[in-house]
């Protein structure tokens, strides 16, 4: 008889959030001259476009580019690929491009603004001190008690 326990099985673990600097300035990208409703879209995580801008647009090596993402080096990789063969595909296949969606966080928030953490998982900015707090306050997670 088996007697492990079923619960939160098959759920997995949960994601870390990649930190991203700014939000994307622009969410559609498509050939020119195809109405958007002819076109099929891919999308493109926010953290991708991320990566590909650490990476291939500021020709950051991939560890600090991870350090930066709040990542490590192999997943910083996975997402890169996964991000390159968007694109790739999407320009290859005449496609548009949608940049939606991923487990990221603003790197103007700071780690005592998320819910329900127990430690600080995000690394400080360069020239920052770590917060001490490791659990927000009422007032700052947002919660006012009403």
């Amino acid at each position: 008889m088996n007697t492990r326990s079923h619960k939160g099985e098959g759920l997995g673990r949960r994601k870390k959030m990649r930190m991203v600097e700014a939000e994307p300035c622009a969410v559609f990208y498509k050939p020119q001259g195809i109405p958007m409703r002819e076109l099929e879209s891919l999308v493109l995580s926010v953290e991708g476009l991320e990566a590909l801008r650490l990476v291939d647009g500021e020709r950051m090596q991939q560890v600090e580019a991870a350090g930066r993402m709040g990542v490590s080096r192999p997943t910083l990789s996975r997402i890169l690929t996964e991000a390159r063969t968007t694109v790739a595909m999407a320009l290859s296949g005449g496609k548009a491009i949608r940049v939606d969606g991923g487990d990221y966080l603003l790197a103007s928030e700071t780690c005592c603004k998320r819910r329900r953490r127990r430690r600080c998982q995000m690394p400080s900015a360069p020239g920052e001190t770590p917060d001490k707090e490791t659990t927000p306050s009422p007032t700052e997670d947002g919660n006012t008690g009403e």
